[in-house]
């Protein structure tokens, strides 16, 4: 009788720690106004949380080893390297002891907030905060008051502008080797985003020093600097220095220089994918990716035009095959200012799920890799024909720059529009996170561009949402939101 009774306690007890170990809840993330929710748990007093939906939400992402027994955050310079089951991570070349090990749960990396958080601000340009009382991380980008840089390229000259929140004195002085160099007292620079505007159209190299007093942003600049101005402009704060391009002309008044921003977003391009012979991808039922996708480009269309934001021009209207020129074609030469190119999915894997955007550049993952080559598979033949063996390497670099030249923008576009799918759809299906590949019929615009996949056509239950009109409404309502989000931000530059 004893023995049972022990027995039966022992097993009460290990139910209890099983559930202190295992008790699932959701934290919230506050980013630019917005509050998002997070996968998390207890285990005993430890509060552990999805640093892969954390990624997400940032617009990063975790990559895994093949063995995957370890997998890395990387963040412009910073790479955190975690090991599955042990405490201890790898930031850069430095090892870190977290005490409490790395956690893997259904795909998601977890990690103990009371331990990782304090090394994580310490490495990520905005400031992250835990409130333990309210269960909320705070990401606080508003700690910088040097913001970010741009270059607009004007009739007489280059204009750079460096933002800054508030008026500061600043000094600006030319050094050997032709460095344009701009120092903000009492500057808190944001370092990876200003790092993040490289353009090797007008950069041979930039640099970005935080000292105790002050900021220094470095650009050593591929024009040769002659003469310049500058001045401090408000509404937003920035400080503008006009490099004057002496071998140009200006007709009309001398005294007044010909250089001023001009960020207006009007015309939308928008490309169902697919089309006429080809079908793209066939769901479990028959359902042709062609047809869905030219209903949610039509329904993205009508949302613009009754509200008449933007312009709008598709690349097809109806069920005809439109060649990889010719969508390029149709969005270079109607000045378009950003590109959306419109999918639906899929995979061997029948579970998989869920809806993706992707920007421009090489894929970082497999599945990537096959998404990419699934919607490339159409163009391959027509790229192949005529294509002269002799070609040298002027090609590749033309392309490269294509792709690098409107990524980062790309990328906050992706960003903008995953962050409406997950509050529009991510009840009905998977959130897959933005992630980037070497898409072709991206590659040939000159304007930042994203392709989305709305879902997956060989999952049972994704292919049964794309077949609702409400399913496809709500997937062109969350696209248009995200344009005008994208447009809201880069208009008040």
């Amino acid at each position: 009788m004893m023995k049972k009774a022990s027995i039966i306690i022992q097993a009460v007890l290990l139910i209890v720690i099983l559930s202190g170990q295992s008790s699932g809840s959701e934290i919230s993330v506050q980013l630019s106004g917005t509050i998002e929710k997070i996968q998390s748990y207890r285990d005993g007093r430890l509060t552990y949380f999805s640093l892969s939906e954390l990624a997400a939400i940032l617009g990063e992402r975790i990559s895994w080893e093949r063995v995957g027994l370890s997998a890395r955050y990387i963040s412009d310079e910073q790479t955190i390297t975690f090991f599955l089951n042990s405490p201890y991570i790898k930031v850069n070349d430095s090892i870190k002891n977290l005490v409490y090990p790395v956690q893997l749960r259904k795909g998601n990396l977890f990690l103990p907030i009371k331990t990782f958080l304090p090394i994580f601000d310490l490495i990520h340009p905005d400031r992250i905060i835990w409130d333990k009382e309210r269960k909320l991380i705070r990401i606080d980008s508003e700690f910088y008051n040097v913001t970010d840089l741009a270059f607009a390229p004007k009739a007489n000259g280059l204009l750079i502008e460096l933002f800054i929140s508030e008026p500061k004195e600043y000094e600006i002085y030319i050094t050997e080797g032709n460095w344009l160099n701009i120092s903000i007292l009492g500057g808190k620079v944001n370092r990876r985003q200003v790092l993040s505007r490289m353009d090797r159209k007008y950069l041979r190299d930039i640099n970005v020093v935080q000292f105790e007093q002050s900021a220094q942003v470095s650009l050593r600049m591929r024009q040769n600097i002659t003469r310049y101005t500058d001045r401090f402009q408000s509404n937003p704060g920035r400080i503008q220095i006009s490099l004057i391009d002496p071998s140009v002309t200006v007709v009309g008044n001398r005294n007044h220089l010909n250089i001023g921003p001009d960020n207006s977003i009007d015309k939308i391009i928008i490309d169902a994918g697919h089309g006429g012979g080809d079908y793209g991808a066939i769901g479990l039922n028959g359902s042709k990716e062609k047809k869905i996708v030219l209903d949610i480009a039509k329904r993205l269309a009508k949302l613009i035009r009754k509200e008449k934001i933007f312009e709008v021009v598709m690349t097809r209207e109806r069920d005809i095959n439109v060649s990889l020129e010719e969508r390029t074609k149709i969005a270079n030469e109607s000045d378009g200012d950003l590109f959306i190119s419109i999918h639906s999915n899929a995979s061997l894997n029948k579970s998989a799920r869920g809806f993706q955007v992707f920007f421009l550049a090489p894929a970082w993952n497999d599945e990537a890799r096959a998404s990419a080559q699934l919607e490339n598979a159409s163009f391959l033949a027509e790229l192949n024909r005529g294509r002269d063996d002799t070609e040298d390497d002027l090609t590749f670099i033309l392309s490269d720059m294509i792709q690098t030249e409107f990524q980062f923008e790309s990328a906050d576009l992706a960003a903008m529009i995953d962050k409406e799918f997950r509050k529009k759809l991510k009840k009905e299906t998977k959130a897959r996170g933005i992630d980037q590949a070497g898409f072709y019929v991206l590659n040939g615009v000159y304007m930042p561009s994203v392709l989305i996949e709305s879902a997956f056509l060989t999952n049972k239950a994704d292919e049964k949402l794309l077949n609702k009109k409400r399913f496809r409404q709500k997937v062109a309502k969350a696209i248009y939101e995200g344009l005008k989000r994208f447009k809201a931000k880069y208009e008040s530059r």
